[in-house]
């Protein structure tokens, strides 16, 4: 089952800047089984499968942009999940460097955001397939991400090594403003590479969903179907205001009806496909239950219009996600 990427919860004080890439999910075409953060090792030059072979050189391309494709969202799920970008700015934000003192106990992380640059620079590196576009919004991120990961290197092992207290903070505090500004510029770039990527991850997606029915696996089809259509009901909340205004969920209500539709047929076809051999992977069964969580803490903020309940869709939106990803067929 082609792997989706995970998101993080945004409505809060210090992520309201990442809104736009955290409201879009992404589908990418790995082979099945392979994690989110496992990009498919692909052979440009395996021959076509299929009932009716591609020529070669479009099954070239077309292979080479699933490896892209495979890398990139690997990159952005290692940025935007744990120890990722936002955790790492949420933590140097509150270390609040300019009203720190020498002989205050101070600590930063650099987390894994060095992680997210190398699979981006791997990904770049693969040939486009196509995707030329795709390459232009990932050098404009990894060109900021690049500096702030080596700043943040550098300044860990500042604040780690206590050296601070031996020049009073100056070196923290005169690189504080450049900092920041840092993790300004690498999120409105990654912001904008998730825009392009998601282009690129709703085509195929659908595909994807087309090829599934096509093959008979209808399980393997409602349990994508149903992932797809817990990212949109997500995504029709983008802000705060959002959870006030009626007429969102009258949209959101409409989604919620097509997705339980699709939860009780995935349901349905889960229990067939017990009584058979082999059995089905359990990734179906996990997955149909976090987005039936996520049902109902939607109805939870229907109810109360807190932000809190939306954070708790998206929580179970990503466990759901992450089953998903493990599926093997």
């Amino acid at each position: 089952m082609p792997p989706h990427h995970v998101r993080t919860a945004h409505f809060s004080t210090t992520r309201t800047a990442l809104v736009a890439l955290t409201t879009s999910a992404l589908l990418a075409l790995a082979a099945c089984g392979k994690g989110a953060e496992a990009p498919a090792t692909v052979d440009v030059n395996a021959p076509a499968t299929g009932t009716a072979a591609a020529p070669a050189g479009e099954a070239r391309t077309g292979q080479q942009a699933t490896a892209k494709l495979n890398a990139y969202t690997a990159g952005y799920n290692k940025l935007i999940g744990t120890f990722g970008l936002p955790e790492t700015q949420e933590r140097y934000f509150k270390a609040n460097i300019p009203a720190r003192k020498a002989t205050d106990s101070v600590s930063i992380t650099d987390g894994w955001v060095d992680q997210g640059l190398e699979q981006f620079k791997q990904g770049r590196a693969l040939p486009a397939g196509g995707l030329e576009a795709l390459d232009t919004a990932a050098d404009q991120l990894i060109t900021p991400l690049d500096k702030l990961v080596t700043q943040l290197k550098a300044l860990d092992v500042y604040y780690s090594s206590k050296a601070y207290k031996d020049d009073n903070l100056a070196k923290g505090k005169a690189q504080d403003a450049e900092l920041r500004q840092l993790f300004t510029s690498t999120t409105a770039a990654l912001k904008n590479f998730n825009t392009a990527l998601g282009v690129e991850q709703k085509k195929r997606g659908a595909e994807a969903l087309a090829s599934l029915k096509a093959s008979g696996d209808m399980l393997s089809y409602d349990t994508q179907l149903a992932l797809q259509k817990g990212e949109e009901l997500i995504s029709v909340f983008t802000d705060e205001a959002d959870i006030g205004n009626p007429a969102k969920y009258q949209q959101a209500d409409a989604l919620v009806a097509t997705l339980e539709a699709t939860l009780a047929d995935q349901r349905t076809q889960y229990n067939a496909a017990k009584a058979k051999k082999p059995a089905p992977d359990y990734g179906h069964e996990s997955a149909n239950g976090s987005l039936v969580s996520l049902v109902g803490a939607y109805r939870e903020m229907k109810q109360s219009k807190k932000a809190s309940d939306y954070n708790s869709m998206v929580k179970y939106y990503n466990s759901a996600v992450e089953s998903g990803n493990r599926i093997s067929r």
